[in-house]
């Protein structure tokens, strides 16, 4: 009994590297913002001048993009009654915005979908068409972010050509596209191929034996029923073109909404009058649109919560032109509406998930069993 009691005790005792890299990551995100707020040109220096902040298109920005939270309620809402047509929005609603937080507080995003197939698992929904539905978003989402980069590009070149000085510069910007690329095309390969798939669960049931895991053939039974439900949803959410078509013309609105928070910002610290006096030239809707859809592209190879630290310097390398010397107070109004009030706005959903930590206990203590 001693020797149990002291194992618990060391457990508690024990600093995870979670929640050390979950310090390290506060603490430069926390620097960052006092930097940007009390440093030369920053937050206070605006309040200071005569210029000021329009509160109210700042406002504008943050319900624009509160906004794609709707419209992804709606495009998870229509994939979940492909299959359950009693599904709710409300029920949709509260998937996206779980999905929206845990992606928001954990590297690379890799929380978001795995919360969101808990809470699916809670209203009764199958992991296999659940997973089915969130990949499929993904790949939509892939898709048209990466059709607006390149369409912003080609149409825009003079705005991206600093990205591409330099041997490193351009590196990273193609290595960009290529992770891209590379990670759609294996999600559809595994979406879609029966073969790849077979080969993934033969070496999942090898590995599993193995290990002399308990009851491994009873999971490799459940695992593969749940492997063919997600290939046969995958199928099934592909063969409607109608649904399709309706899904994609919504996921590029809500990447439109996205891309337009920088102009609110713009019109919001007067830059239009400001760049006119000063003889500057005055920037537009679409060249903003333009503009962010490669600042969220390349800030997106920051695996870091948030993209910290690569999404600032992304909009200060790219649109220091424009907001000529309000860049710093800009970011801080960007990154609030776009990450930090977002992160506010979907907490409380966060409630939705409560227990799952005690389910991957009962998991992992039927598997050791």
């Amino acid at each position: 009994m001693e020797k149990i009691s002291l194992e618990k005790e060391k457990k508690k005792r024990r600093i995870s590297g979670t929640l050390i890299f979950n310090l390290i990551v506060g603490v430069m995100t926390a620097a960052m913002l006092i930097y940007f707020i009390v440093s030369e040109d920053g937050v206070i220096d605006l309040f200071r001048s005569r210029d000021g902040i329009n509160l109210w298109l700042l406002a504008a920005g943050l319900v624009v993009f509160d906004m794609n939270i709707l419209v992804d309620s709606i495009v998870t809402l229509i994939y979940l009654r492909s299959q359950y047509p009693h599904t709710r929005f409300l029920d949709a609603l509260k998937i996206s915005c779980v999905g929206v937080f845990f992606s928001a507080i954990t590297p690379s995003s890799t929380g978001g979908q795995p919360m969101q197939l808990y809470l699916m698992s809670k209203m009764k929904i199958s992991v296999g068409f659940g997973s089915a539905c969130m990949t499929q978003k993904f790949i939509v989402y892939q898709f048209v972010t990466m059709a607006f980069s390149v369409l912003a590009i080609i149409l825009n070149f003079q705005h991206f050509s600093i990205a591409f000085q330099g041997f490193w510069a351009s590196a990273f910007v193609v290595l960009g596209f290529l992770v891209q690329l590379g990670l759609t095309a294996l999600l559809l390969i595994v979406c879609y191929s029966e073969r790849l798939t077979g080969k993934l669960l033969g070496f999942v049931a090898k590995l599993l034996r193995k290990l002399r895991v308990r009851d491994s053939d009873r999971k490799i039974a459940k695992l593969t029923r749940e492997f063919h439900m997600f290939l046969d949803s995958n199928r099934m959410l592909a063969q409607n073109k109608k649904r399709m078509v309706m899904i994609y013309s919504l996921v590029a609105v809500q990447v439109l909404l996205i891309l337009s928070v920088p102009f609110f910002v713009y019109l919001a610290f007067d830059m239009p009058r400001i760049a006119s006096a000063a003889g500057q030239p005055v920037g537009n809707w679409f060249d903003f649109i333009c503009i962010q859809s490669f600042v969220l592209f390349t800030s997106n190879l920051i695996p870091l919560p948030g993209a910290s630290g690569g999404a600032e310097a992304a909009f200060a390398l790219y649109y220091s032109g424009f907001f000529m010397g309000k860049t710093k107070p800009a970011i801080v109004a960007w990154r609030f509406i776009t990450y930090y009030g977002s992160i506010i706005l979907t907490a409380p959903f966060s409630y939705y998930t409560r227990g799952h930590k005690k389910a991957e206990q009962e998991q992992n203590q039927k598997a050791e069993k």
